[in-house]
């Protein structure tokens, strides 16, 4: 999901004890794709994907005293989607990580069949290894994919797709395309949403919201605690809906979240808070989309320019 190091002071507050004591390096392992590091200090288990200059990048955190709760702000963002779907039964997890928003809505929606797709083998050894991803779970099943791949592969449909496919501090460009959006929109199922985690403050942001608004008739926006991530939750539906259905969804919703629904429909928010920019397209033809998510893949490492 692509914080910066930087970003967990003010996520840990409250944990002075174990914010003072050091953290312990628990496992390491480089792929094709990232540098992953996981690491401990008192009760709260981090995944780190570490870049060329040594930076440490949260892409998933558990505090293992409260293992039933999201411990990032960003992550509790992303249950509005369960304000304009309050009741899915199939969820698509597009980036596993650590496993920490799959594991949760595991643990407190026993009905709901979840399928998790990361590109990297070892992200999903080690969520299964350190953060209690199920490794052979019927209802909880993880994909070793290309996660536009798996998409456009797919006949199924899902009531939810999650989208939080960062490497790092960035997302690969073939997975940030009206031509991905579109795909993701055919995968569906009525009433269904996609729920997109944004960072609002990069030069890119202008471009995933006009590119998103292209694909997507109705969206909402709910502003995270921190107020430095955007949860973008995007539907189908021609008719948009009103605040009112928002908070009516939230109340339904409730009983299966240990935090106030109530309160994160409160962020949800009208204004445009991007300034007009070109829509994101693939720079591939169709029938070139693996080689082209090979490139993307690996590039953006370094120096990222989205090609714009």
């Amino acid at each position: 999901m692509g914080l910066g190091l930087g970003a967990s002071v003010g996520l840990a507050c409250g944990r002075s004890a174990a914010a003072a004591a050091p953290e312990q390096v628990l496992a390491e392992a480089r792929s094709q794709y990232n540098h992953v590091r996981v690491a401990e200090r008192g009760s709260v288990r981090t995944m780190y994907f570490v870049g060329d200059n040594g930076m440490q990048y949260i892409e998933s955190r558990v505090d293992r005293a409260y293992p039933a709760s999201l411990d990032l702000d960003y992550t509790r963002t992303m249950m509005a989607g369960f304000l304009l779907q309050p009741k899915p039964r199939r969820l698509l997890m597009l980036g596993l990580g650590g496993g920490g928003m799959s594991n949760y809505l595991s643990g407190r929606m026993p009905g709901l069949e979840i399928d998790a797709v990361d590109i990297d083998p070892e992200v999903v050894r080690l969520a299964q290894t350190y953060f209690d991803v199920p490794a052979a779970d019927p209802r909880y099943r993880c994909h070793v994919d290309d996660a536009r791949l798996f998409v456009e592969r797919s006949t199924a449909q899902w009531d939810m797709i999650m989208l939080d496919a960062f490497r790092g501090v960035f997302v690969p460009y073939h997975l940030k395309t009206v031509e991905f959006y579109r795909a993701v929109l055919a995968r569906l199922a009525p009433q269904g949403v996609v729920v997109a985690n944004l960072h609002n403050a990069t030069r890119m942001y202008p471009h995933d919201r006009e590119t998103l608004a292209a694909a997507f008739p109705a969206r909402y926006s709910f502003v995270s605690e921190g107020g430095n991530q955007t949860t973008l939750v995007a539907s189908a539906e021609p008719q948009r809906r009103g605040v009112y259905h928002v908070r009516d969804n939230a109340r339904a919703a409730q009983p299966s979240f240990d935090f106030d629904l109530m309160g994160l429909a409160a962020r949800l928010y009208l204004r445009r808070d991007w300034d007009a920019a070109d829509i994101l397209r693939d720079d591939f033809k169709p029938d070139e989309l693996r080689a082209a998510s090979e490139r993307h893949n690996e590039t953006c490492v370094k120096g990222c320019r989205y090609g714009l």
